[in-house]
């Protein structure tokens, strides 16, 4: 696969198929996908082309085709199905793209393409009592299987219903047991985010080193290659080869920013292979990929008595962080009364200082990954940002109407 454009000169080339299949109470829709498009890096103060079907000469990329995708009758079926399982009422969106992803004329010469093959389930599912409960799955490989599965039904079904059955969250703030989905909200917004080096490394960041993020009990690695984590790759959006897992936190400071080439350049430290771009029509910036958090030996159990009087976090949704705050949405939430789950459930969202995980005071035994890895950071949606989250007892959380 020759490609022997200028010196100092870039092309990111991409062949993608997939379809947007939605399915609601006014019926569904298809929308397939299929484009070769790309991105010539002309040079510093040459600007960038993007262009659709082949690259421009003298550049020569050949694409193997991408993996043919879910067939979307298939999808649409099973959406539909999934719509109708409950109650006709449902809002869902399916999204899914395979693509196949070259970057030549780096300084790390052509890249081996790589493959690479994302889903999302997305909208909202409405409870009899008429409240919306926000549905968010995403990851890697094939679909079907997820939207099939009668255990995430199942398991979908008792959310609403606890949901029905929740009261207002009383404003304030409490003790709270976080469960590893909500745990890795958390995760994901106070410290991932912050590790992220700024776009062409402007504005300056590394004062943040050495600063704590989170309690002595959380250590954060970032690996690409993390075993059942939905980001997969082995060299980044830039060509940045891999080199294994980075760790950005240790006992709650933070010890590395991840880096594209341009901001390890202004930064003075070496790429971590982050740079990642939604598609080759855009600028990679750093990103996290997988993000691991070091359990630690409690049972939930325990975690739940050491609380004493407060919340038990099941479910948290749309986090973002803006400056120094942080927001959720408390899907749902339990209280804790003596040490014991009382099964009277609330929601409401959360609103935070940005620090909030300083707060940390046990971690749990178990980590898993969370089924949401969408990530829309500057408007580029990624599919495969994984979390692996233990849970995670808090000495206070604020809570809001």
């Amino acid at each position: 696969m020759p490609a022997d454009g200028p010196a100092g000169e870039s092309v990111a080339c991409e062949l993608a198929v997939g379809a947007v299949v939605r399915a609601g109470p006014r019926g569904t829709s298809v929308h397939r996908l299929s484009t070769r498009m790309g991105r010539h890096d002309r040079g510093p103060g040459r600007g960038t082309r993007i262009f659709s079907g082949d690259p421009p000469g003298p550049w020569r990329i050949d694409l193997p085709d991408p993996e043919p995708p879910d067939a979307p009758g298939d999808v649409l079926a099973a959406l539909t199905a999934l719509r109708d399982h409950f109650g006709g009422r449902a809002v869902l969106q399916f999204t899914q793209v395979s693509s196949v992803r070259v970057v030549a004329g780096t300084a790390h010469g052509t890249g081996a393409p790589q493959a690479r093959r994302v889903w999302s389930l997305t909208g909202d599912l409405l409870t009899p009592g008429g409240h919306e409960v926000p549905v968010g799955r995403s990851g890697r490989g094939p679909a079907l299987p997820r939207l099939t599965d009668p255990a995430w039904r199942a398991s979908a079904a008792r959310l609403l219903d606890a949901v029905d059955a929740a009261r207002a969250a009383d404003p304030g703030e409490c003790a709270a047991v976080l469960m590893p989905q909500a745990a890795g909200v958390l995760l994901h917004e106070a410290a991932g985010h912050f590790a992220e080096a700024p776009p062409g490394g402007a504005p300056a960041l590394v004062h943040r080193l050495g600063c704590r993020v989170a309690g002595e009990l959380i250590t954060l690695d970032d690996d690409p290659l993390a075993e059942g984590g939905p980001a997969r790759y082995d060299t980044d959006d830039e060509g940045v080869l891999c080199l294994g897992r980075q760790r950005i936190v240790h006992e709650g400071r933070l010890v590395r920013q991840l880096h594209s080439l341009s901001s390890a350049a202004a930064a003075g430290a070496m790429p971590t292979a982050s740079s990642r771009a939604a598609s080759v029509l855009h600028r990679p910036l750093p990103r996290m990929s997988n993000v691991v958090c070091r359990p630690g030996d409690a049972e939930t159990g325990a975690l739940v008595e050491n609380a004493g009087h407060g919340l038990l976090v099941h479910r948290l949704a749309d986090g973002v962080r803006t400056g120094a705050t942080l927001e959720a949405r408390l899907v749902l939430g339990e209280r804790i009364r003596s040490g014991r789950r009382t099964g009277e459930y609330v929601r409401g969202r959360l609103r935070e200082r940005a620090d909030v995980l300083t707060r940390v005071a046990e971690t749990g035994a178990h980590a898993e990954f969370g089924d949401n890895a969408l990530c829309g950071k500057d408007g580029q949606l990624l599919f495969d940002v994984g979390m692996r989250a233990p849970a995670l007892r808090l000495s206070r959380l604020r809570c809001t109407p």
